[in-house]
């Protein structure tokens, strides 16, 4: 590696490495798909505590930059919860609002720790239009933190999942949001965020396929192993593109090359919302390959899920780097967890621990009681539990919420080229 370089881009397939490009997402190289990896010239993690927010950790963000950034993830070791599963060290990754613990992420999503990154890895003179389509908490984190910054922002999601869209702070103009009505789902609105992102003046956030992404999601693991002080035994996170998992993954590896952190990988233990269960499905098969669900019956699981944000039908599982190849090496697990399964573990964190927490982390919880029902993890084992969202109520008691209305509102059958692109320059 350059000394010069912060950090290259490598291949997980073919090994080929890239000096940093904020809008490079792939490897040149024909092959079966794969994802990029940031590999740091700082092995050894530096904690800025100067910095503001998540940038802490700017040493292993793939940024030159930083941005005014009031939160981070917060690692805590739990006594209620830990005590009723029976667990010595039960530690809770929470990423939300909830002022008494120190936890100021403004949208109450472990999303914000991608959006930060991201934008902060763009080049400050660029022209064009960040476009990003979502199920929800990265929508919010994304038109929150791009209407604070005055970056011009567009959202994609479907029109079912609206009320997502919050802040506390009123919406700058610079945001625009446009919806998938009808029956519409997340795949349908990755669709029309693909056809915007190659119309003129627009580019693509990338997905799992940003390594920025990735590294923001990442500190969840970054924040709790130097908390912990040790890099965990065990980990729980309910997932829908599989980001999340592969996030985690990918720090526990830096933690490895760090190497004051012990010479452990941790266990990934993912889950999704049942009946949309397509990694969990493939996993327990043993199968590289997701079965691909009819439209019909993808939409009609998608329905039923009180967890909405874990609903990607094209997950990153399959490629190299992905989330197939994270359970592999971690011996990992994956779980179903029911509705009523995530409504029992939310009432009971919020009665244990204090704060509310989001049907995806009521799904984690859930997966965590499965585990310990089955005798999956030791009482002494250290355990990360990644409350992916929590604080919602909290942030509605502190703050009157402003919502983000759609410019455009498109049906699933006029997802068309020609068509959203007259529509889109009629209100541009």
């Amino acid at each position: 590696m350059k000394s010069k370089l912060k950090y290259i881009l490598r291949c997980t397939l073919c090994g080929k490495d890239y000096e940093p490009d904020p809008f490079r997402l792939c490897c040149d190289d024909k092959h079966e798909p794969s994802l990029l990896r940031a590999v740091y010239a700082n092995e050894k993690l530096e904690v800025k505590e100067n910095l503001p927010g998540l940038f802490r950790y700017i040493d292993w963000l793939p940024v030159d930059r930083y941005l005014e950034a009031d939160g981070k993830p917060i690692t805590y070791q739990s006594k209620n919860l830990a005590h009723h599963l029976g667990l010595d060290h039960l530690f809770i990754s929470f990423n939300g609002y909830w002022p008494e613990r120190d936890a100021h992420l403004s949208t109450c999503s472990f999303k914000e720790l991608e959006a930060f990154p991201i934008l902060a890895r763009i080049p400050e003179d660029n022209p064009k239009t960040l476009v990003v389509a979502s199920a929800g908490n990265t929508g919010r984190a994304f038109a929150t933190v791009c209407s604070k910054l005055k970056i011009p922002f567009c959202l994609v999601i479907p029109e079912q999942n609206l009320s997502a869209i919050w802040s506390k702070e009123p919406f700058d103009s610079c945001v625009r949001m446009i919806a998938v009505g009808g029956n519409g789902d997340y795949s349908d609105a990755i669709r029309i965020g693909q056809i915007i992102s190659e119309l003129e003046g627009f580019f693509p956030e990338g997905g799992a396929r940003n390594v920025a992404r990735r590294d923001g999601m990442g500190l969840t693991v970054v924040d709790a192993t130097v908390t912990i002080g040790e890099i965990p035994d065990h980990y729980f996170q309910a997932v829908g593109s599989g980001t999340g998992g592969i996030s985690a993954y990918e720090a526990n590896l830096r933690f490895l090359a760090d190497g004051r952190f012990g010479n452990k990988k941790m266990k990934l233990h993912l889950c999704q919302n049942i009946p949309f269960t397509p990694m969990t499905d493939a996993w327990n098969a043993g199968k590289r390959e997701i079965t691909a669900l009819s439209e019909i019956e993808a939409k009609k699981c998608i329905s039923q899920v009180s967890a909405k944000v874990l609903t990607n039908r094209n997950p990153a599982y399959s490629l190299a780097g992905g989330v197939y190849e994270a359970l592999a090496d971690t011996d990992g697990e994956m779980y179903g967890v029911t509705n009523d399964e995530s409504d029992k573990a939310r009432a009971l964190f919020e009665k244990l621990e204090g704060i509310d927490v989001s049907p995806a982390a009521g799904v984690a919880t859930g997966a965590l009681i499965q585990a310990v029902e089955a005798g999956k993890i030791g009482k002494k084992e250290t355990i990360v539990l990644n409350i992916t969202s929590g604080g919602y109520k909290r942030m509605r008691q502190d703050y009157p919420l402003h919502y983000l209305k759609p410019d455009l509102v498109f049906k699933p059958e006029e997802i068309e080229p020609d068509f959203m692109e007259q529509s889109i320059s009629s209100v541009s």
